[in-house]
């Protein structure tokens, strides 16, 4: 007799539960319902909006304004970025106008692209800066990324270190191709080491020949040989500083000194 008794309990439990939890359903839904409502309303109402944006011509595409290049006329500046008067401004890919741009124009190291409604885009350019040039069939400037820019000149630019004897990429001396051989990369990191530490004091550095990777030499005052050989640069130098201390780089006395040794030697004219 005791299991019939004890199978309708757990019925009458059972029942009780399916109630509470349909009770909590209930108040559940009728407490939800308003905020379901709200993002229902606020989806349309976005949906519309977007809707609107797509398709009217209020936010076509009309002024295209390129920054820090100086002035360029309407029709230039949309070739510039390819885009095309009346397309859709909301809809407008912002990353890839500034690839194409970038792939376009490599000696432009940032470039940034913003939309500004109505009817605007903003481009904000930022160029490549000069720190040497290299020396192929023509001098070529290049960045501090060895990174080449436009321009070249049968004549050395002004006040720019020449790096000589650079092997010339396989894709060829073109703007945007960075040289990428550890020559080269030796070479700029010479320069900016005698520049900030300033060993040649009232010379300048005009050029650095690495034609012959395993005895690089610099010159100074375009005139004086400085044989530093293809390691130790640190040291080389310090030698080379401590050497200077003791004596004048006078290019009407001296045709070259040679650090490669265990015994600096001066070589006169």
């Amino acid at each position: 007799m005791a299991k019939p008794v004890k199978t309708r309990s757990k019925r009458k439990f059972a029942a009780a539960g399916s109630m509470r939890w349909l009770s909590s359903l209930h108040k559940a839904f009728f407490y939800s319902l308003p905020f379901v409502l709200s993002l229902t309303v606020l989806g349309v109402l976005f949906g519309g909006v977007v809707a609107y944006a797509v398709n009217s011509t209020t936010f076509q595409l009309q002024d295209v304004r390129i920054l820090n290049i100086g002035s360029l006329t309407p029709d230039q500046s949309f070739k510039f970025s390819e885009l095309r008067r009346g397309e859709n401004l909301i809809q407008l890919d912002l990353v890839g106008v500034q690839q194409v741009i970038k792939r376009n124009h490599p000696e432009f190291k940032e470039v940034k692209v913003r939309r500004i409604l109505p009817n605007r885009v903003e481009i904000l350019l930022k160029r490549r800066t000069p720190v040497a040039q290299v020396l192929f069939s023509r001098y070529i400037q290049i960045d501090k990324d060895l990174v080449m820019l436009p321009g070249s000149s049968t004549t050395p630019f002004r006040n720019l270190m020449v790096i000589e004897g650079a092997p010339v990429p396989r894709s060829g001396a073109a703007v945007g191709v960075t040289l990428s051989d550890s020559t080269s990369q030796k070479a700029l990191r010479l320069m900016e080491v005698i520049r900030h530490s300033n060993i040649l004091r009232n010379h300048v550095l005009t050029k650095i020949d690495i034609g012959d990777p395993k005895n690089i030499t610099l010159v100074a005052d375009h005139q004086i040989e400085i044989r530093i050989g293809n390691n130790h640069f640190i040291e080389r130098l310090k030698i080379l500083d401590q050497t200077l201390k003791s004596l004048p780089l006078d290019p009407e006395k001296i045709r070259y000194i040679d650090l490669r040794f265990d015994d600096v030697v001066v070589g006169p004219k």
